[in-house]
């Protein structure tokens, strides 16, 4: 592992640290984070759908949607 790759997940996780120690309403911070990866990890679905569908016409020779 590379040195500053190791430095710098001990400074992200001494902020989270500290992030949480710092927030006053725990729960709805969980809430928003929890909401904010489900909205990424849909948008990423979505994506990769649309991705491998376009492939996939691309291989079979059907070039009038690109």
């Amino acid at each position: 592992m590379n040195v500053f790759k190791g430095l710098s997940v001990l400074v992200v996780l001494a902020g989270i640290a500290v992030a949480l120690t710092q927030l006053p309403n725990l729960d709805s911070a969980f809430l928003y984070l929890s909401l904010g990866i489900i909205a990424l990890s849909l948008v990423t679905y979505v994506a990769s759908i649309r991705r491998s569908r376009r492939d996939r016409r691309l291989a079979a020779g059907d070039r009038r949607r690109v």
